[in-house]
């Protein structure tokens, strides 16, 4: 890989992170500065950053330039607006923003109201081709089965009870759970069978034609069909209207794909941790703890429980903290995204050595490598 030349090193531990393995050490995301670093300059309109994929595969292009990528740290890009997309498929009434994408409320009456997923909406055009081009480019000369240039991830489609959520408004659709749960759920099946199945399969296509590899926003790659699966709007709810509303389309969401990771934000979140750990197809747990909360070392009894349930971990940490935590955790399935960039590559490396010696410690403790599971068998 142009931007990763030990792509191969990092493909066998992110195989060994999906299996819940260990190859010498947990999973690490490092980024170190080029010796040449120079921070990209935005000299265009705010449409433009947004929307030109040229201007867009530039500038991504000139940071995998200016960065190390070592250990697990890969390069990706990941095509769409890169906030709740499919909710801009089914709405064209948005407003992008320097860091977001606003979605104003279009679910007044149930009773007049149906979604419909027109497939020449301009946003969900804009998102295939943004997957296309950058695809093409990624890949370079190189042939399907190697890695190219970087990588290229799922848009953060984010489905279902979420993007219900956006377009009902998340207040208006609190009380719909109780005074009109059938009205809910069939907008979430439609979501699920008409808008995600299809957009997904669209663009696991336009990737899969350039590169054995998916790629994600959270910088985990896999073979197969990969995605993230989240519910945010989970954390207004209670455990009950969780299992109810939003369980189902989870499970549904892991059994189609091949490696899964959820999205676990913040503290209203970990009351259904109990829930998620129970879905079988279910993968990964991927910890946020939110802003102004302790790091992930100040949560280390919950996330045991991530991997005594025979998940795998993604958590990031501060470089002071991953000592701490490698104390407790086992390094088998484990990837932590160091914060920061260091300075310079042999800051780094020396980094990712002395994290080698801390799992050496704990190699014990890892599981089998027999324990492979779907696309990794």
């Amino acid at each position: 890989m142009e931007f990763k030349p030990d792509f191969a090193e990092a493909e066998e531990r992110m195989r060994a992170f999906w299996a819940r393995d260990c190859i010498g050490r947990c999973g690490l995301q490092v980024l170190a500065q080029r010796e040449d670093y120079q921070p990209v300059v935005e000299d265009a309109d705010l449409l433009t950053r947004k929307t030109d994929i040229n201007y867009i595969l530039w500038r991504s292009e000139r940071v995998f330039q200016s960065h190390h990528y070592l250990a697990e740290a890969v390069p990706t890009y990941v095509p769409g607006l890169v906030c709740s997309d499919m909710a801009a498929f089914l709405s064209d009434d948005i407003t992008i923003m320097e860091d977001t994408v606003w979605y104003r409320p279009i679910i007044e009456d149930w009773a007049s109201f149906s979604l419909t997923f027109d497939r020449s909406n301009r946003w969900w055009q804009l998102t295939k081709h943004m997957a296309e081009v950058a695809s093409e480019r990624a890949a370079g000369t190189r042939h399907v089965a190697s890695a190219g240039r970087y990588l290229v991830g799922i848009p953060d489609f984010q489905v279902a009870i979420d993007i219900v959520s956006l377009l009902r408004s998340p207040e208006k659709l609190c009380l719909d759970l109780i005074e009109d749960p059938d009205s809910v759920r069939t907008a979430t099946a439609f979501i699920l069978n008409e808008a995600y199945a299809h957009c997904y399969g669209e663009i696991r296509s336009i990737l899969g034609r350039h590169s054995a590899w998916v790629g994600d926003w959270m910088g985990l790659f896999a073979q197969g069909d990969h995605d993230i699966v989240q519910c945010d709007f989970g954390a207004l709810i209670s455990p009950r209207h969780f299992e109810e509303f939003c369980l189902p389309d989870i499970q549904w969401q892991c059994r189609m794909l091949d490696a899964s990771i959820f999205h676990l934000d913040g503290p209203d979140a970990i009351r259904h941790l109990n829930a998620l750990l129970e879905i079988k197809e279910l993968d990964a747990i991927q910890w946020v703890p939110g802003a102004g909360k302790p790091p992930a070392i100040g949560w280390l009894p919950m996330l045991r429980q991530v991997q005594a349930a025979g998940k795998s971990l993604y958590i990031t940490s501060p470089a002071a903290d991953v000592g701490g935590i490698l104390e407790e955790l086992s390094p088998g399935g484990l990837m932590i995204g160091v914060e920061g960039v260091f300075e310079s590559r042999d800051e780094g490396e020396r980094f990712v050595r002395s994290v080698e010696r801390m799992c050496a410690r704990r190699c014990g403790s890892c599981p089998p490598q027999s324990d492979r599971r779907k696309a990794f068998r």
